[in-house]
C-alpha cells in the first residue's frame, strides 16, 4: 500500500510535465506554422491521454451522459457571456475548419487535463488539488498563445471545467463547454 501511494505523486507530476512539455513543443514549433505546431500538440495530447488513462474510481460520482452533456452545454453558454456582447467577427463561414480543429484540440486538452491529470492528482491529493492543478496547467499551456493578460481568465475557466469534472465525474461536459467557449471566441473575437 505504501508503494502505491508513493508512486502516485510521481505519476501526477509526470503527467503534468508531459502536458507542459507538449505545450512547450507547440510553442517551439510555431515558426514552422500553426498547422504543424497544432497537429504535433494534438498528437502529444492524444498520446498522453491514451497512455495515462486509468479506470474511473467507483467512489467518484458519475452523472448520466445526458445530464452531463446538458451541464457542458450550460457551462459553455456561461463561458460565452464575456464575448456575446461583441460584434461577430468577419470570418467567412468557409474558414470554419479552424473552429473544427479548435474543437478537436479542446477535446484533447480536456481528455489530458480533466481526464488523465485530474485522475492522478485526485487519487493522490484529492479533488480540490486536482481542480487547482488542472486550472493552473490549463492557464500555463495557453500562455504562449494568449499571453499573461489572459492567464486569469484561463485559470478561471480551468477552475470551472475542473469543478464540472469533479461534480459530474465525466470529461464529456468539460470538452463540450471548452469547445463552445472556443467557438464563441472564434465567431465573436
Amino acid at each position: 500500500m505504501i508503494q502505491v501511494r508513493l508512486a502516485a505523486p510521481r505519476r501526477a507530476a509526470r503527467v503534468t510535465l508531459l502536458v507542459l512539455g507538449a505545450a512547450g513543443l507547440r510553442a517551439l514549433l510555431l515558426p514552422a506554422g500553426d498547422l504543424v505546431s497544432t497537429a504535433t500538440f494534438g498528437a502529444c495530447l492524444l498520446a498522453i491521454s491514451w497512455m495515462e488513462r486509468a479506470p474511473s474510481s467507483s467512489s467518484e460520482p458519475r452523472w448520466r451522459r445526458g445530464w452531463a452533456l446538458a451541464a457542458g452545454l450550460a457551462t459553455g453558454a456561461v463561458l460565452l457571456v464575456p464575448v456575446a456582447a461583441m460584434p461577430l467577427s468577419a470570418r467567412p463561414l468557409a474558414a470554419f475548419w479552424g473552429a473544427a480543429v479548435a474543437a478537436v484540440i479542446a477535446t484533447l486538452e480536456e481528455t489530458a487535463i480533466r481526464g488523465a491529470l485530474y485522475q492522478c492528482w485526485s487519487e493522490e491529493a484529492g479533488p480540490a488539488v486536482a481542480i487547482v492543478a488542472g486550472a493552473l496547467l490549463f492557464a500555463l499551456i495557453h500562455l504562449p498563445r494568449y499571453g499573461f493578460a489572459a492567464m486569469p481568465l484561463d485559470a478561471a475557466v480551468g477552475l470551472a471545467l475542473g469543478g464540472m469534472r469533479a461534480l459530474t465525474g465525466r470529461v464529456l461536459p468539460c470538452a463540450v463547454a471548452h469547445t463552445l467557449a472556443d467557438w464563441g471566441a472564434w465567431f465573436w473575437a
